[in-house]
């Protein structure tokens, strides 16, 4: 396997679950460390595109830095694909310790994703030479029409972003809400609260990479040069500790609320920099940030557990219809294009039951879903041949996905 890219940021985020903190990484493809230019010497345009991928079980070892994540992670990059990974809680640096319900690591997933969406929102790697950077929103030149404050992202940028996970990884990301029940806690969050944190951070990554980029233009101005690639450690907290309030309090002012989820997205979709949002929030909302785009999501799985292991590593999930603290969704994944990959000699997964699942779900997705058995590969990937077939089913669905999108 090829020497592990560094990661452009390496930070953490505190979960919603309980404000444990995770540790996560962000790479950007080469297309946006350094300058891609065709033959006219215009430089080529980046998709909005990117990917999560999740992990493996804590407690056997599972980690950002699995082989299988960085599998993903070097197919993704090379395709032009941000790539996010976390650490689930109890996982190499992040704090806390593994559930056993798989509730907290559903959060942990939901934390992630959020940050992520929100950070590839309004980024904007190609920006003009004479653009004028302004905090929280894209990069604007003088010259634009400028009847709104915020530039806003034209329809076909909308960004794709593939939701992964690997064993346990997958098995949390079966159980992901829609989309957006995941970003309804990001629409107004409580200041101080996780979900604000998990905002501020997204926010200030953001910022820094389009001020970068808007510095990186002016300088190719003057002389077409290669720059490095820096990398970037991120730690501690965005809000100072006397304002930052924990997922408990926050939990616990909100009981007994109703929240308007369609009133709140229309709000988050359409809100202009600067209007004042009706408050249908706790007290101390946080001050209007700029609307993101609703992301077009896939879903990616890899070794998918079956029982009876995925009811012992997650058992409040496997019967989340008898546990009313979770809510009950739809078969998300079914109305999604989604890949499962899967090998025939799975000491973990029955490879009968998995070709059933494949076979229920192509039913209930109109052929959206994916299947791909690889015969002769195991869980871990490690059989003769096994990681070329994996990256060659990986290249394949990616290509495919490019393809469908609206560009």
């Amino acid at each position: 396997m090829p020497h592990a890219p560094e990661p452009r940021f390496t930070s953490t985020i505190p979960s919603i679950h309980d404000d444990t903190t995770l540790d996560f990484r962000l790479y950007h493809p080469d297309v946006l460390t350094r300058p891609h230019l065709d033959e006219e010497g215009t430089d080529k345009q980046w998709k909005k595109r990117g990917i999560v991928i999740a992990h493996p079980y804590a407690p056997m070892g599972g980690s950002f830095d699995d082989r299988v994540v960085g599998i993903v992670l070097d197919e993704f990059l090379r395709a032009g694909w941000i790539v996010g990974t976390f650490n689930f809680r109890g996982a190499h640096g992040s704090k806390g310790r593994t559930s056993w319900s798989g509730k907290p690591e559903l959060d942990d997933y939901i934390s992630f994703a959020a940050f992520f969406m929100h950070y590839m929102s309004h980024l904007q790697p190609s920006p003009a030479p004479d653009a004028i950077f302004t905090p929280d929103q894209s990069p604007i030149s003088p010259q634009a029409n400028h009847d709104h404050d915020t530039a806003q992202v034209p329809a076909h940028e909308s960004p794709v972003v593939v939701l992964g996970g690997y064993s346990y990884g997958s098995l949390i990301l079966k159980h992901l809400p829609p989309i957006p029940s995941i970003l309804q806690p990001f629409s107004a969050p409580v200041s101080g609260s996780a979900a604000d944190e998990i905002l501020l951070r997204a926010h200030k990554l953001m910022d820094q990479s389009n001020l970068e980029w808007i510095n990186l233009a002016r300088d190719r101005e003057q002389e077409r040069r290669k720059p490095g690639k820096l990398a970037v450690t991120m730690g501690g907290e965005e809000t100072s500790p006397e304002k930052r309030r924990t997922s408990r309090d926050i939990r616990r002012s909100m009981e007994g609320r109703s929240l308007d989820l369609g009133s709140r997205l229309r709000s988050l979709s359409h809100r202009r920099r600067g209007e004042e949002a009706i408050p249908k929030t706790p007290p101390d909302p946080t001050p209007s940030r700029p609307s993101i785009m609703i992301p077009e999501i896939r879903y990616l799985l890899i070794s998918p557990l079956t029982t009876p292991i995925s009811t012992l590593a997650a058992p409040a999930l496997a019967t989340k219809v008898l546990n009313r603290s979770l809510p009950s969704f739809p078969n998300v994944i079914a109305k999604h294009e989604t890949l499962a990959v899967f090998g025939n000699q799975d000491i973990f997964s029955s490879a009968k039951r998995i070709r059933d699942w494949v076979e229920r779900m192509k039913g209930e997705s109109g052929y959206r879903f994916e299947g791909v058995e690889i015969s002769g590969a195991g869980h871990f990937w490690h059989e003769d041949g096994a990681e070329r077939k994996l990256r060659s089913a990986l290249r394949g669905w990616e290509e495919r996905i490019k393809e469908r999108s609206v560009d």
